[in-house]
């Protein structure tokens, strides 16, 4: 790859936008990114094969549909509990268990107002990842937070690792960029790059959605991207 084509792999604006809002919303389907960044099918299509092909982004099919997030800003088991608890009874279920730890399906499903199937699938994706284990008690089965569920609501699956700091600076090195770690938190750090090209210097900045937990249920943003802030600016 020529020094130019490497220049442009986050130098272009619209990547910088696509890259930022997968890092803050990691797992978002094809259409939900149409939606966010208001952008055409083909030309979305086309940026995100790009980030896939430089390592940048990953793809996988989930729930029937194929979902993307960034390389390596997560481990692949913290991004898939995060997948399993899109939906908001996902969200409400796992509290349920947080808050009721040996808890039947019977008292789930009568204290939530959900079906006992609609219970019995989400529980068998959260056991399947592991947020969750069950045990057997007779004919009946009672619910635990698992070792990822417990790393989960401590929070230490959603932090910025010293890996991913690494990975993306090199990533930006590689395209010529001079990469310089402005700002850094354990959720979030922003970079400055060069942009000879507008003449000014480039800002990414990428933040991580905080997931709380308390009576009323998990919970977090939604998944509701906030509006693109990664652009140029002058030094």
């Amino acid at each position: 790859m020529g020094r130019q084509k490497r220049q442009a792999l986050l130098l272009h604006p619209f990547r910088r936008d696509l890259y930022r809002v997968l890092c803050e919303n990691p797992g978002t389907y094809l259409l939900e990114l149409v939606d966010i960044l208001e952008s055409p099918l083909g030309t979305l299509t086309w940026h995100l094969r790009i980030l896939e092909r430089e390592g940048l982004v990953k793809s996988i099919k989930f729930a029937g549909k194929r979902i993307y997030y960034p390389r390596m800003l997560r481990s692949k088991q913290a991004e898939m509990a995060y997948l399993t608890l899109r939906s908001k009874t996902a969200q409400k279920i796992f509290s349920y268990i947080v808050n009721n730890p040996g808890c039947y399906q019977e008292m789930m499903a009568e204290s939530l107002g959900v079906h006992h199937d609609t219970i019995r699938w989400h529980v068998s994706r959260m056991q399947e990842v592991g947020l969750i284990r069950v045990e057997r008690e007779g004919r009946k089965k009672r619910h635990f937070l698992a070792e990822l569920g417990e790393a989960l609501i401590e929070g230490s699956l959603n932090v910025i690792s010293e890996a991913y700091v690494m990975f993306l600076m090199e990533k930006l090195e590689e395209g010529c960029l001079n990469p310089e770690i402005v700002e850094r938190s354990v959720d979030q750090i922003t970079i400055r790059i060069d942009c000879p090209q507008r003449g000014k210097d480039c800002f990414i900045t990428i933040r991580l959605q905080e997931w709380q937990l308390d009576d009323g249920g998990i919970e977090t943003s939604d998944m509701a991207p906030a509006q693109p802030q990664v652009g140029a600016e002058g030094t």
